[in-house]
């Protein structure tokens, strides 16, 4: 990614603050000097706050200083904003308004939730302890605490748990696994859960636990040594993750029971039965009886229905016409509840206008005065400025010639290439001596793909007999190439593939094509169009800079930077070395 392309992204990252990242203090070191103004490794950090996977320390340094200097680059703009008024322009207000209650919830989630995650010492130390062990456990969710003792006495009296899961669990997937969770480690599942199997031995059933989403009655299956957790310090860097996002969990979903009983949501009842009265009203029986009472047509509603109260909360509600336009887009039509189902009405509701009550809530906890809310909606405005500055106000290139496009057309072929494909059934084994000798079995592409359906390995292939429909050399450079030089309707392999031994059905051939200049002509002009902006602001930012002055400190940047993270995995003993 060009050096300069990533101011952009911190406007982006900006525009979609998610609310469980919290504020990401890492102090007020000094990064950079661009004029007079100073760039903080706490403003650093919530510019680029995505994390990604870093090999080494040096690494991590390196990613790091080249943001640093897209980050130089929007400051420059920023104070060009400003020389030219941007700050006062109603375009900047309304996208700062749009955009205002996100940076509410994201404070506000920090310091309700993200602050108080961050694991102390003896956290990490229990929760690695809690490790040790991986388990393998099945389960029956029961919403009714009587039916889920009834299910007990039947399993204790011998009757087989997996079959009455499939019948019984309100859990969708025991359909397909009849309760079987599969093998994990502490911290996959919500405490109430984990806290009961992690205790059991194999071969127990334990007695019906309530949860957030019913009533288990847990079977141990199998407990094992967990073959993935190292030594404390190896692991230290991933259990702080770990333990936040388990802290994180837990504290959320305290908060929102909290919220949930100081905004309880009120059905209109009266609203609620108008509707099925209207619905009663409105279809013959025999279509009546078709229809769900959990849904309507918005098109046999007037305005004034339209705008009737479903339900009230403190500080809110929600119309007929919000309700169903707001759970058609977030809710599949059979979890939807019916309109005299009061009760379910008002936690789907609740689950819909959440983010509207904690605003409230933001609100009244005063976070719209937090110097944190400030800041942060102080910088994202001025990142908006720097993106009207760059669009609106540095000079433009001219629009390239005719000549120009069709000299890029001619130079660049590899962009305008459609690449050469080849269609072929496979069989995939792991077996190269019974790949070998399946080959010589086969002599026409439907035994093939009845061969195909029964032996081939590669996931789902086994229906469509082996086919792989038109691959690319990009996709799969050694079939690829193994087919292209196979005549049409041969059969080739076994070619060494991921691990395996790959047979091949030459079906079909495409040559590589050039496509159409006139076709390509607008899209090259855009690239061309985009070359010349991105070289305008190269220079703009240049000259820039000569007359605002710019300072990096690389040994501030490399104070942000956890060392002891990357040297348990470091064999070469260079962890952590400034250059």
């Amino acid at each position: 990614m060009n050096r300069y392309c990533y101011w952009k992204l911190a406007l982006l990252l900006s525009l979609s603050a998610c609310l469980w990242c919290g504020c990401g203090k890492s102090g007020d070191n000094v990064l950079a000097v661009v004029g007079d103004y100073k760039i903080t490794a706490q403003e650093f950090d919530e510019m680029f706050r995505v994390r990604y996977p870093f090999a080494s320390a040096q690494d991590e340094f390196d990613a790091k200083r080249q943001a640093l200097d897209s980050a130089v680059v929007a400051r420059l703009l920023i104070q060009a904003a400003y020389e030219k008024g941007i700050d006062n322009l109603e375009e900047v207000s309304r996208v700062v308004l749009a955009n205002k209650d996100k940076f509410l919830l994201d404070v506000l989630m920090h310091k309700k939730i993200a602050e108080k995650a961050r694991p102390s010492e003896a956290e990490l130390k229990e929760f690695y302890n809690r490790l040790e062990y991986k388990i393998r456990a099945s389960h029956i969710l029961i919403s009714s605490p009587d039916t889920a003792q009834a299910l007990l006495d039947r399993i204790r009296s011998g009757e087989n748990f997996e079959k009455l899961a499939y019948d019984y669990s309100i859990d969708r997937s025991a359909k397909r696994n009849k309760g079987d969770l599969g093998y994990f480690t502490w911290g996959a599942m919500v405490d109430e859960f984990q806290r009961a199997a992690f205790s059991m031995e194999p071969g127990e059933v334990s007695p019906p636990v309530k949860s957030k989403f019913g009533y288990h009655i847990i079977k141990l299956v199998d407990k094992l040594p967990n073959e993935q957790r190292a030594d404390y310090q190896t692991m230290k860097s991933s259990l702080v993750d770990m333990v936040t996002q388990y802290n994180s969990r837990r504290l959320g979903e305290q908060y929102f029971d909290q919220i949930r009983q100081r905004y309880i949501v009120a059905v209109d009842t009266a609203t609620c039965n108008y509707l099925l009265h209207k619905r009663e009203n409105l279809y013959p029986p025999q279509l009546l009886a078709t229809l769900p009472r959990n849904d309507f047509d918005q098109e046999q509603l007037d305005r004034n229905e339209r705008e009737l109260v479903l339900a009230t909360w403190d500080g809110g509600q929600i119309t007929v016409i919000e309700y169903l336009t707001q759970s058609s887009r977030a809710l599949p039509l059979n979890v939807r509840p019916d309109f005299d189902d009061y009760d379910s009405l008002a936690v789907v509701i609740f689950r819909l206008k959440l983010n509207d009550i904690l605003v409230v809530e933001a609100h009244r906890e005063g976070t719209d005065n937090d110097a944190d809310f400030l800041r942060k909606l102080k910088l994202f405005k001025e990142l908006a400025m720097a993106e009207m500055m760059k669009d609106d106000s540095l000079p433009q290139p001219p629009p390239p010639d005719e000549e120009t496009v069709r000299q890029y057309y001619d130079q660049h072929p590899e962009e305008f290439t459609v690449p050469a494909r080849v269609h072929v059934h496979e069989i995939l084994l792991s077996d190269e001596l019974k790949a070998r000798k399946l080959k010589e079995e086969l002599r026409s592409l439907e035994a093939f793909k009845k061969a195909a359906s029964q032996f081939t390995e590669r996931s789902g292939k086994r229906i469509g007999g082996g086919d792989l429909n038109y691959i690319e050399r990009q996709w799969m450079p050694e079939l690829f190439d193994a087919a292209w030089n196979t005549p049409l309707g041969g059969i080739g392999g076994p070619v060494p593939v991921e691990g395996k031994y790959a047979l091949f059905y030459v079906a079909d051939k495409i040559d590589a094509q050039l496509k159409d200049y006139l076709g390509m002509k607008r899209q090259i002009v855009q690239i061309l169009v985009d070359q010349g902006k991105q070289a305008m602001l190269s220079k703009w930012v240049e000259e820039r800079r000569q007359q605002a002055g710019v300072t990096i400190s690389e040994d501030a940047l490399w104070s942000t930077i956890d060392k002891t993270k990357y040297a348990a995995a470091d064999t070469t003993g260079t962890a952590g070395t400034t250059p």
